[in-house]
């Protein structure tokens, strides 16, 4: 174990590293410091395992120095070292998270048991698996694997972890309170872990833990007055300070009876968050009370608006289909709907978009952004999220638009040039596109004649001709292979339309085209 001592009377510095070194030699002091400052360089610098540190020093206090080393994340262990007259500074160390403190004069016995619990407990973190820290670190990590299931908790360990590392004691009662911040969870957490603690340090205590897998950060309080509303004064304090933190951060709510029902509290409130689709996060914290007073009504699809969709689509309006996407929002988030409904009736909404596009512009498209817009709708937590997915998808549809209006044919000829290209190998047929697209193909010939300049048959063929030219730069494959998988069935024949096109035999084009 390796150790740092920091103290400013030279004779209890020294007699305290030679005490160590006595007791065994498991035990390295790897460092020792006068003052404050002069402990927190030797601190980062040495990365040690345990840390005795004078509550009053030069420079920089205990606690200064201990609040600064947390700041930076370091999580060694810290034994205060205290006078008599110091024990209050001592209980504010400890709600810092330090690890145990030792009363002047320092005894060998004393100094013994604290070394050995120090080592017991860096052995129980490694079996653990939980990192090296102070309590409160200990906590947090033991709280945010607890809510995230990622393996089993014996919930026995956190009364104690608790109360030594932030002041909860265990037969009071507890609030629950889960800050969801969504995408600006990685820019964002680590501010708002802070400004928590600021917030929640004014009316009781407190402990803030992360649950990353959820972009939440979780925050578990006894208030100084038992009887105060904690939901009202989330309402009033947290959520307007979380939102200025980050502009999209919402706040549910809840009690809990003791730390053993806090995984179940906390499924509770994931449960619940997907109401904030329907009700405001931005106006009022989510509670169980909240959602039971929000009295639903079903939500019809909105066939009307579905038509119209369409039509702004096909007649390439991307505007017009944006403003109606956000008339459809507008009736989402007006209405008192539940937010499964919402959801649903939302996925139906786009597939029929999808299915549109499709027609218009190919399948290819479909395949292309049906994740992409239905993946984002059906997780979405909040109505900042459903907004945002319905954004994408508009501005991405403007993009197809755009991508159709440079097309230099139109619509039908656009079809039919991509049912050439898709089934040249099969022997498509005038009559057969015409067929597909409901049309005659008297029609379609002068169209496609008319824009393209030049007749179907001889764009089709081109096209066979090209797809050879790219064929028989591959050595590897026969004539009659190439043949094939350009739509001639006869080689001979193949042999003969590529020549009239180019000049060259089959052959003598990739004798020119193929090296080595």
């Amino acid at each position: 174990m390796r150790i740092v001592v920091i103290e400013d009377e030279d004779n209890t510095r020294i007699g305290i590293i030679n005490l160590i070194r006595k007791l065994s030699e498991s035990y390295e002091v790897v460092g020792e410091a006068d003052n404050g400052e002069d402990g927190m360089r030797l601190i980062e610098r040495t990365r040690p395992d345990l840390v005795f540190a004078d509550i009053k020093m030069p420079q920089l206090s205990g606690i200064e120095m201990l609040e600064a080393l947390k700041s930076k994340g370091h999580r060694h262990k810290t034994v205060i070292l205290t006078g008599f007259s110091e024990y209050e500074y001592a209980k504010k160390a400890l709600q810092l998270g330090v690890f145990e403190f030792l009363e002047k004069p320092i005894t060998a016995g004393d100094l013994r048991a604290t070394l050995e619990k120090a080592k017991q407990d860096l052995a129980l973190q490694q079996i653990a698996g939980i990192p090296g820290g102070d309590a409160s670190a200990r906590l947090e990590h033991l709280l945010s694997r607890l809510v995230a299931q990622q393996d089993a908790i014996d919930p026995a360990l956190l009364p104690t972890l608790a109360e030594q590392a932030a002041s909860l004691f265990e037969s009071a009662p507890l609030h629950l309170a889960c800050v969801y911040l969504g995408d600006g969870y990685e820019a964002n957490a680590a501010v708002m872990q802070k400004r928590l603690g600021e917030w929640l340090s004014r009316v009781g205590r407190y402990v803030v833990f992360a649950v990353p897998q959820e972009q939440t950060l979780v925050a578990i309080v006894q208030l100084a007055d038992s009887g105060a509303d904690f939901a009202g004064y989330a309402q009033r304090e947290l959520l307007p300070a979380a939102r200025f933190v980050w502009r999209e951060a919402v706040i549910s709510c809840s009690d809990v009876a003791d730390l053993s029902g806090l995984k179940e509290g906390f499924d509770a409130l994931r449960a619940l968050r997907s109401w904030f689709i329907v009700i405001d996060g931005s106006k009022l914290v989510l509670t169980e009370a909240a959602v039971k007073a929000h009295a639903c009504e079903p939500l019809p699809f909105p066939h009307t608006l579905e038509s119209k969709l369409k039509i702004a689509i096909t007649e390439r309006k991307p505007a017009e289909a944006k403003r109606l996407f956000e008339d459809w929002l507008r009736t989402c988030f007006t209405g008192r709907f539940e937010p499964r409904h919402t959801i649903d009736v939302s996925v139906r909404l786009v597939t029929s978009v999808l299915q549109t596009i499709g027609e218009l512009y190919g399948e290819e498209w479909v395949f292309h952004y049906q994740q992409v817009w239905l993946n984002p709708i059906m997780a979405t937590q909040t109505r900042a999220e459903l907004a945002e997915a319905f954004s994408v998808i508009s501005n991405q549809i403007a993009d197809i638009g755009q991508a159709s209006l440079s097309a230099p044919y139109s619509l039908i000829v656009q079809k039919t040039v991509r049912l050439i290209h898709d089934r040249y190998q099969d022997g498509i047929t005038l009559e057969e596109i015409a067929s597909l697209l409901h049309i005659t193909p008297e029609y379609l010939s002068g169209l496609f004649t008319k824009e393209v300049k030049s007749n179907f048959s001889a764009y089709v063929k081109d096209y066979r001709i090209r797809k050879a030219k790219t064929l028989l730069r591959n050595p590897e494959l026969r004539m009659f292979e190439i043949a094939r998988m350009v739509g001639y069935p006869d080689p001979k024949y193949f042999s003969r339309v590529f020549k009239e096109m180019t000049g060259l035999t089959p052959a003598e084009y990739q004798k020119l085209n193929v090296t080595g």
